[in-house]
């Protein structure tokens, strides 16, 4: 830990936990998680909690809550597993979850009041910061939230295709599986693929 939780967080419960929820085989991608202020949380002009980067992972010693601190590993977990060859062919090998995401995209850019980028940027399903901005600053998180909610589980899921599988990821496991399966059934059936679980029926 390079500084304090600014808030009562026992750093140990929240590992256990995540160990109850992911298998250990599911781990193995990254080196360790460090909890601190670090530079790459304020490089974009939004705030960021966690990162993984240079096969270790980061979060901010600055969290709500234990919760809140889980989501963030989870989800930074779930982009080390994309380092994973085989997981990797198994996520985005077929390109069901391409197809999947930019068939949402497309629907989206058709649902938009005033889309501030053309339908090109849509179609990109790489990270691209003007898109970024266009979607958190342009449009808002808090407009998006309504006009995407019968597309994808939550705004920050539009931003690429990495982060609309680090979503599902997140979801799967901390939210509501089967919202997820309705909403994005190829998603969902990669999470369940890459657990090797699949949620029970109703």
């Amino acid at each position: 830990m390079v500084n304090p939780f600014t808030n009562d967080i026992s750093f140990s419960s929240v590992l256990k936990a995540i160990e109850n929820m992911i298998p250990a085989d599911l781990m193995k991608n990254f080196e360790g998680i460090y909890v601190g202020e670090f530079e790459d949380f304020n490089k974009k002009d939004r705030p960021f909690n966690a990162v993984f980067k240079d096969g270790a992972i980061y979060v901010s010693n600055d969290q709500d809550d234990s919760e809140d601190l889980i989501d963030d590993i989870i989800h930074e977990i779930s982009h080390s597993i994309e380092e994973e060859e085989e997981l990797n062919d198994i996520i985005y090998g077929d390109a069901a979850l391409e197809s999947e995401f930019l068939a949402k995209r497309r629907s989206l850019y058709h649902l938009l009041d005033k889309p501030t980028i053309n339908m090109g940027y849509y179609l990109n399903p790489e990270y691209d910061e003007e898109f970024d901005k266009h979607i958190y600053n342009d449009l808002g998180y808090n407009y998006i939230r309504n006009v995407s909610s019968g597309l994808f589980y939550s705004p920050y899921a539009i931003t690429s295709l990495k982060e609309y599988w680090a979503n599902g990821f997140e979801n799967y496991l901390l939210g509501d599986p089967f919202k997820l399966r309705d909403l994005s059934p190829v998603l969902y059936k990669k999470v369940a693929a890459v657990l090797n679980t699949e949620k029970e029926d109703y």
